[in-house]
C-alpha cells in the first residue's frame, strides 16, 4: 500500500471518531442559586439573569415567582461573568417601573449596587466558575 492510500484510510477511520468527540463535548455549566428577601410577599417577584450583552435591556433568562412563595431561584449557566437582579412587581404590570430618580419598586442585585447612577454591568457582575448557592438578593 502506498503512503497516500495509507494516510487516506487513516483519516477515514479517525475522522468519525474525532467528529463524535467534538459533538459530544459540552462546556461545563454551573448553578447560580439564592433567595430573594425584603419583599412584602403580596406581589410577584421577578428574577433576571444578565450577561454583558443586553444588560438592563434584555435578560438572558427570567424567573417569575408568584406572591407568597419562598423567593428561591436557580439558573444554570456556562462559566463566565453573570449578574442577577430581582424586583417586587408591586403594581403587577410585569416590569420594573422607573421614576425620575430610579426604580419605583423594591429591587436589588446579587452583587449589591448602591450608586447614584444607572448600574453598569461591571459593577454588578460576578465571575461564575463554580456552583454558587448563596447568591442572595435583598430588595430595597
Amino acid at each position: 500500500m502506498n503512503l497516500r492510500l495509507t494516510v487516506r484510510v487513516g483519516l477515514l477511520v479517525a475522522l468519525p471518531a474525532l467528529v463524535a468527540a467534538i459533538n459530544a463535548y459540552q462546556p461545563p455549566t454551573f448553578t447560580i442559586a439564592g433567595r430573594v428577601t425584603g419583599g412584602s410577599g403580596r406581589h410577584p417577584l421577578y428574577v433576571a439573569l444578565w450577561s454583558d450583552q443586553g444588560f438592563l435591556v434584555t435578560p438572558a433568562q427570567t424567573i417569575h415567582l408568584p406572591p407568597g412563595t419562598e423567593g428561591h431561584y436557580r439558573f444554570i449557566v456556562p462559566s463566565g461573568r453573570w449578574g442577577v437582579s430581582a424586583f417586587e412587581n408591586v403594581n403587577e404590570n410585569g416590569r420594573l417601573d422607573m421614576g425620575m430618580f430610579g426604580p419605583k419598586e423594591p429591587n436589588g442585585f446579587w452583587r449589591e449596587f448602591r450608586g447614584h447612577h444607572k448600574p453598569r454591568f461591571d459593577e454588578i457582575a460576578v465571575l461564575v466558575d463554580r456552583d454558587l448557592t448563596d447568591a442572595n438578593i435583598t430588595l430595597r
